[in-house]
């Protein structure tokens, strides 16, 4: 009987891990701009503009200034929930065939600042001033000037949560039978928001 039970259990395991689909993080070696702090005044505001019908996500997006000098030309970039840009833009990479190209950060110089993390169908917001983001594959925490404020060295991070969060340098992400995203880890830790390790 005993016998039966474990295989029963066994087979049950298999079925389960067999409809998910694991999601490989790709890793890469793009090159970032780090913002520093004598950058972050700010310059004069930009505001997102198109030739299309409407100023939606995916449409092509340009960035002028209040007298109407073009800074960030059309044609480079799409729209996605930038309208003012203070510090920096989250914007598509325009595609260069069918597919649109990464979900960026950049500045008005277009430096790339890092890759977004995804929230529903837009960029993640800021909770307790931070977002989480990309850097080759990794995440991290950036603030509202688009400064790294902590490392991309995670292999997965979830968002600030009473000035707390839990990362872990080893983890699987899948896509479960509802079509819902999971992180599954056997070593998560806390940070604080300097990024310090709390030990329990």
């Amino acid at each position: 009987m005993k016998i039966r039970l474990s295989i029963l259990i066994a087979l049950t395991l298999m079925a389960l891990a067999s409809c998910r689909t694991e999601i490989e993080r790709e890793i890469t070696d793009y090159k970032y701009f780090d913002v520093p702090t004598s950058d972050t005044a700010g310059g004069p505001v930009l505001y997102a503009v198109t030739d299309e019908e409407h100023l939606q996500y995916g449409a092509r997006v340009a960035y002028v200034s209040s007298t109407g000098d073009t800074v960030i030309p059309l044609g480079k970039y799409a729209y996605y929930g930038t309208d003012t840009l203070i510090h920096y833009a989250n914007v598509i990479e325009l595609p260069n065939d069918s597919t649109y190209g990464r979900q960026i950060a950049i500045d008005r110089n277009q430096r790339v600042l890092f890759d977004l993390v995804m929230f529903d169908n837009g960029s993640e917001p800021f909770i307790e001033g931070l977002t989480r983001v990309y850097r080759n594959g990794k995440m991290g925490y950036a603030n509202k000037y688009g400064q790294v404020a902590i490392p991309c060295i995670y292999e997965y991070a979830k968002q600030f949560e009473n000035s707390k969060a839990q990362v872990t340098f080893d983890a699987v992400e899948y896509i479960d039978m509802d079509e819902h995203t999971r992180v599954e880890s056997d070593d998560w830790f806390e940070i604080d928001k300097t990024g310090k390790r709390i030990k329990k």
